[in-house]
């Protein structure tokens, strides 16, 4: 799997192996990655109508998957709900191409590319350690295996609970779709996730990408995604009211405040602009320390019209944050330059 500093991931048990030597600190300081015949996808659906052909709801599945895609690498390399900071290169380089083979219902898609622009682009934007948990992330939650049983497994036991009908209850009790490798997997990914914020993000979305696939696929006999077979009535069942809710991230980076209200004596509201990606938005300051430090440390920037690190979970829908509560500020370095000239 490794070759000194470089890391070949060549299956998705190198994936998790990787994962977990990163998370227990085995990764070195300047460690490289690189896919070879990983990841991949293959959806293979089972109908009638499907000789060859691509249906408009699987191709609206497929879209919403690319958008899923495009977010994921504009909160990777931007730290930013945003798609629209993607450049159009950038959109053409995550593009998902998608073979559709001659007289069978296989779709083929080119995703070991993508991946490899995407370590490639957000390179520059985190640590290389980091580089590797957050592009592993990526490539097992979109294109992995576990991670779709997981999630097949996750709906199946939400809708067994929402269920009145027993018949139909029985029906999905009946089914099983992650095992105790999955089970050991996903704890693997959590743990690589719970010190990267930018990974954590990640997931939020990854779980949209599978329902997008999933929903895409009820009209069909059956269909094997990446060789998790699924019934269309399945499908459709697992699908019914999983909605697309608000996403809880973190937004965490380096911020200007742009104005500080402190009128009510309860809510301490601050406006807030990224020093990286220009995103402005406003928040409430969550502060329960002594002295109140974060407030302090928040108020001594605007005053000095310096740049803070900040801490923000955030909920967003598309491109909007709805609400943003800062749970952490520290004072950024001040630059050797003025150090010299103060």
């Amino acid at each position: 799997m490794a070759d000194n500093n470089e890391i070949v991931i060549r299956s998705e048990q190198d994936a998790y192996d990787t994962l977990q030597l990163a998370t227990a600190g085995g990764l070195p300081d300047n460690v490289e990655i690189r896919f070879d015949g990983w990841p991949q996808l293959e959806i293979v659906v089972k109908g009638d109508r499907y000789q060859g052909t691509i249906s408009p709801s699987i191709m609206k599945g497929f879209i919403e998957f690319q958008s899923a895609i495009y977010r994921t690498y504009a909160l990777a390399r931007y730290n930013s709900v945003n798609v629209n900071k993607l450049t159009r290169e950038e959109r053409d380089a995550l593009e998902l191409f998608i073979e559709v083979e001659k007289g069978s219902s296989k779709y083929k898609l080119d995703v070991q590319a993508i991946m490899e622009t995407f370590a490639e682009r957000v390179a520059d934007k985190v640590t290389p350690r980091s580089l590797v948990v957050i592009a592993l992330i990526v490539a097992t939650s979109y294109f992995g295996t576990s991670f779709a049983k997981s999630y097949l497994e996750e709906r199946r036991l939400t809708r067994v609970a929402e269920l009145k009908s027993e018949e139909r209850i029985a029906e999905l009790e009946a089914q099983s779709y992650a095992d105790e490798l999955d089970v050991r997997r996903m704890q693997i990914l959590a743990d690589a996730t719970r010190d990267e914020p930018r990974a954590a993000n990640i997931r939020e979305y990854a779980g949209d990408a599978q329902q997008s696939i999933v929903r895409s696929v009820r009209s069909t006999d059956e269909t094997s995604i990446g060789g998790v077979v699924i019934d269309g009535e399945v499908a459709q069942e697992l699908t019914k009211n999983a909605r697309r809710e608000s996403k809880e991230i973190r937004l965490d980076g380096l911020y200007r405040v742009q104005v500080v209200d402190a009128s009510q004596i309860d809510v301490f509201k601050i406006k807030v602009r990224n020093e990286t990606n220009g995103d402005e938005f406003q928040a409430i300051v969550q502060d329960d320390t002594l002295q109140s430090r974060y407030k302090a440390a928040i108020r001594e920037a605007e005053w000095e019209k310096r740049p803070v690190n900040l801490s923000i979970n955030a909920k967003v829908i598309g491109d909007d944050i709805r609400s943003a509560v800062v749970i952490g500020a520290q004072a950024a370095p001040v630059p050797e330059q003025e150090n010299e000239e103060s």
